[in-house]
């Protein structure tokens, strides 16, 4: 359901400045591509039962909604709010819901669970920080989650087990207040609960084959990386790359637990294995190849971009010294990486670079570095 926070962080905004009547356009396009993909997902023959569920369960959503956005109305900060963050949450809580009962009808034993019920976190609106200790005890203390890993551990465990699906992104501060974990926080929200089940594995489902060596969207022969180290996985979302919410490895570290990053569209993909040590069959030649293991680039500011590169090697070193000399381009070291600053993103990813401070594109310079 690509889009969606998006689309609801413009509700907010809207809501916020007293624009109601887009706030409810806005709110009945996303349900309406809700229910279309629902009705997508079963046979002909089942749609009207399924059809009126959809429909009583995202009128309530609305009208929780509507309700949130009335509260919003000048507030300087709406989006970093109790209010916001309830509005925020309503599309995981729809798709959620929706998934599980989708699950039911083709068959899947499965149960709905909130995860608010489970992540808890402090009160920072918008980008709030996980308890994991109280979320570990949440799990133990959660009827449908504490049965279905009791009931995994039986030998052998019964077949028929009722598949629990949450939501993820979303949470409640130990006050009760509706929070999310910022962008790209379902994958936290799967890690957070690996840890508090002492999972053997996570994998998290996107739209790449795992972890490529650039932003396939702006250099299509970006290539893929078979294993990276946590920190290696780490330095990357710092560096920009937006595959995992930087946060995300935190909770698996400390027991080893490997996250493998693999693609929905293509689930035969072997994908990319996150773990404490990389496989140096798969991970060693690559390294001997190129000139760094992945490079991210990021939007810094209005007038600049960042292009980071991760453990270069000598050689890359070199090249990026003699850029920085050549074209007077700050160059920064520290743990994560190699970061070159450059002209305006937009430019660069084309290679059109109105001062040409840098004659390259994004794609040539992914061209050197990843031969």
């Amino acid at each position: 359901m690509g889009k969606t926070t998006r689309a609801l962080v413009g509700c907010v905004h809207h809501a916020a400045q007293g624009r109601l009547d887009e706030v409810e356009q806005g709110l009945n396009e996303i349900w309406a591509k809700h229910k279309l993909i629902a009705l997508e997902c079963i046979q002909p023959e089942e749609w009207t039962a399924l059809e009126d569920w959809v429909d009583h369960l995202l009128s309530k959503l609305h009208q929780e909604a509507m309700q949130m956005a009335k509260e919003l109305l000048n507030h300087p900060s709406p989006v970093c709010s109790a209010h916001g963050d309830a509005i925020l949450s309503l599309g995981e809580r729809a798709t959620s819901q929706i998934f599980q009962k989708v699950l039911e009808n083709v068959g899947v034993p499965s149960v709905w669970v909130d995860a608010r019920e489970v992540i808890k976190t402090d009160e920072s609106f918008g980008a709030a920080k996980p308890n994991r200790a109280k979320i570990k005890d949440a799990m133990t203390q959660h009827h449908s989650l504490s049965s279905f890993w009791a009931t995994l551990q039986e030998q052998p465990p019964k077949r028929e087990i009722p598949v629990p699906v949450l939501g993820g992104f979303m949470g409640r501060s130990l006050s009760g207040s509706p929070t999310t974990l910022g962008f790209e926080g379902s994958d936290l929200t799967a890690t957070l609960l690996a840890e508090a089940s002492n999972a053997e594995r996570v994998t998290i489902f996107t739209d790449v084959n795992g972890i490529m060596t650039t932003d396939p969207r702006i250099v299509p022969n970006a290539k893929h990386i078979p294993t990276l180290t946590y920190d290696e996985a780490e330095d990357l979302a710092l560096g920009g790359a937006r595959v995992l919410h930087p946060q995300t490895l935190v909770p698996v570290v400390e027991q080893s637990i490997p996250v493998h990053v693999r693609n929905t569209f293509q689930p035969d993909h072997p994908g990319t294995i996150i773990g404490a040590q990389c496989d140096s069959s798969a991970h060693t030649p690559f390294v001997k190849e190129w000139k760094a293991v992945a490079m991210a680039v990021t939007n810094q500011a209005d007038d600049s971009s960042v292009l980071t590169f991760l453990h270069a090697t000598p050689d890359g070193q070199s090249q990026l010294r003699k850029w920085s000399e050549v074209y007077a381009l700050q160059l920064d070291v520290d743990v994560h990486g190699w970061h070159l600053h450059l002209p305006p993103l937009a430019a660069f990813k084309s290679g059109q670079n109105s001062d040409s401070s840098l004659p390259l594109s994004l794609q040539a310079i992914h061209d050197i570095f990843f031969p």
